[in-house]
């Protein structure tokens, strides 16, 4: 099965890419004040208005000319959807470029409007390359690139992985074929973040615009800082299914968590606002796609204070980090027990696919499945 993935490449060399930039920026807003009043949403009938004033005037290529009318369209299409039409103004410019055609490799680098350029990344994808996109971000160029690759069929046969997903702790699982769990504790994370908020907070009550400056660049580090320990965890989690030999992991549906934690407390609202769940899971499943392992979401309610014994639901189960079951006397990790949960409530919900034949079986928001009732899990 082949898929499209795309990585940032940084280029040097380029003396055309960023006068055709700064073009093809003042192309956009030449022509977005058009569109906007004559409400044109067809590229193509844009394209014949205009394609011979952005040839000649702006000395764009043929490629980027048509697709400037593309972009312009789009935009507008999208705010008319969104109910928030206005004019459009760009400040900044992404080009798409055509692979074989823009741009083509050469040896290490690439030549992108005939000139041959380096390419400074420790991994150059040597995959086919795509449509692509270049971009430049503070007098630096970048080409996106968009690559094929080719990734096994999702496996039908081993065992299921459950991932609880927390603050505290990044990513908890447990599988269904043997009792060795996994924990990647989210402490590095949330010190580093608090240290650098901090930080800001101190800077910001200062109020000058050098101040200001080194707001966005502290904003950005605690970025990069986030984006690096997601991969690395995220990887770690990869590693565990491959070694427990997993064909579906299972993580938490969060997709309403932040309006949920909007009952809550100032400081647990702030921390569940800046909880990248979504990029965690977004990054893992791309990860396990390439190892033919599928990834699923389960309804994510009373999955911490369930027993995975007995199946009894009370607030008091857990107290912190601990679990301890006040009807059966159950005693466990926590987040452990949450991921117990998790995977059994999938196993439930593809045992009833199975019998019914239907992707329609009903699954109780507080249903937790004691392990009693399953059976033949890892298959």
């Amino acid at each position: 099965m082949k898929v499209i993935r795309t990585t940032k490449i940084k280029i040097k060399g380029s003396s055309k890419a960023p006068e055709v930039i700064k073009n093809y920026l003042q192309a956009l807003n030449w022509l977005s004040p058009l569109a906007f009043n004559s409400k044109e949403m067809n590229a193509n009938r844009l394209a014949k208005a205009y394609y011979p004033v952005l040839r000649t005037q702006f000395q764009l290529p043929s490629q980027l000319a048509c697709s400037i009318c593309k972009h312009i369209t789009a935009t507008y299409k999208t705010a008319k959807s969104n109910k928030k039409w206005k004019l459009a103004v760009f400040k900044s410019a992404t080009l798409p470029i055509v692979w074989k055609r823009d741009f083509n490799k050469s040896g290490k680098g690439v030549t992108l409007w005939g000139e041959t350029l380096s390419l400074h990344h420790p991994y150059i994808p040597t995959n086919t390359w795509k449509d692509s996109k270049l971009k430049k971000i503070k007098d630096k160029l970048y080409l996106i690139l968009s690559y094929e690759k080719e990734v096994p069929e999702p496996k039908t046969e081993g065992c299921i992985v459950g991932v609880d997903s927390g603050i505290k702790r990044m990513l908890v699982a447990s599988n269904s074929s043997n009792t060795t769990p996994f924990f990647f504790p989210g402490g590095k994370l949330n010190h580093l973040r608090k240290c650098i908020r901090l930080r800001r907070s101190k800077i910001q009550a200062v109020g000058t615009r050098s101040a200001h400056r080194l707001l966005v660049r502290l904003a950005h580090r605690e970025r990069a800082i986030t984006e690096h320990l997601l991969h690395v965890a995220s990887k770690a989690l990869t590693q565990y299914a491959v070694q427990s030999n997993a064909r579906v992991v299972v993580f938490e549906d969060l997709s309403n968590v932040r309006e949920a934690s909007l009952k809550k407390g100032q400081d647990l609202r702030e921390k569940v606002c800046r909880w990248p769940y979504g990029s965690m899971q977004f990054k893992a499943g791309y990860k396990l796609a390439e190892k033919g392992i599928r990834t699923e979401t389960v309804n994510p309610s009373y999955t911490s204070q369930g027993c995975p014994r007995c199946g009894h639901i009370a607030k008091g189960n857990r107290v912190g980090l601990q679990f301890r079951c006040v009807a059966c006397g159950h005693r466990g990790d926590a987040d452990l027990n949450a991921s117990e949960n998790i995977r059994n409530r999938y196993i439930l919900r593809e045992q009833g696919f199975r019998r019914m034949g239907s992707v329609n079986t009903h699954e109780r928001s507080d249903c937790v499945v004691p392990d009693m009732v399953l059976h033949n899990s890892n298959t």
